[in-house]
């Protein structure tokens, strides 16, 4: 039997560039606090902005960080609550993602692995359009947040060969590999994002910069 290729994605920072939608966040949020507690727009985006560049941290933490700063009487789950209820377009994309999906739907099985918030995420691939290459879409919020390996397990439980050489594809050599590996997941990271500074692990079998290198190592191996 032939065995099957299926390639599997991470969305944030890897087919969504997510410094968009912070910083779309951030600025709806300052917006926010300037006519709700008349803090200043300006600083207050600063220090959102700077906080997360520098610390990559969860964005509850960056908000537990600003009502602190700014001594705000108001509950962190109202801030996450804009965050999480911003507007998504098509063009928060990397510029190389459709296209490069168009190419690799007509040769393999997608599907997209995503953590993060499900109605966010899900307004994501509806907005930007990614049903019409997933054939299969996990939210590990539903299951288990990675690194665990059950999310991956619930991806290889839904295919329906079973002579398959599974793919993923992500940014973060923090969370995204390790579960990934253990289930004999062939792992490739992608550097971009904000996670790019980051050094790969043991669990990285291949580096690139672009999505196009893609085809070529599964062509290759």
């Amino acid at each position: 039997m032939k065995t099957m290729n299926v390639i599997f994605f991470d969305l944030d920072n890897t087919l969504y560039d997510s410094e968009i939608y912070y910083t779309r966040a951030f600025k709806s949020i300052s917006e926010f606090l300037e006519k709700e507690f008349k803090v200043e727009q300006e600083s207050s985006f600063d220090f959102l902005y700077s906080n997360w560049k520098k610390t990559t941290s969860m964005y509850n933490q960056m908000f537990d960080d600003v009502i602190n700063k700014f001594d705000l009487k108001i509950s962190t789950f109202d801030l996450v609550k804009i965050f999480n209820e911003q507007e998504v377009y098509e063009s928060d994309l990397f510029s190389d993602t459709i296209s490069v999906l168009q190419k690799l739907s007509k040769k393999f099985k997608l599907g997209i692995i995503t953590d993060g918030n499900v109605s966010r995420q899900k307004r994501k691939l509806r907005n930007c359009k990614l049903h019409d290459f997933a054939n299969y879409v996990i939210y590990t919020k539903e299951i288990e947040p990675k690194p665990s390996p059950k999310p991956f397990q619930h991806a290889l439980n839904q295919l329906s060969s079973s002579t398959v050489r599974p793919f993923y594809v992500a940014d973060n050599p923090k969370i995204d590999f390790k579960g990934a590996k253990q289930l004999n997941f062939s792992t490739i990271r992608i550097i971009r994002g904000e996670f790019k500074n980051i050094d790969s692990d043991e669990y990285v079998d291949y580096s690139i910069e672009k999505l196009y290198e893609i085809e070529k190592i599964i062509e290759e191996n």
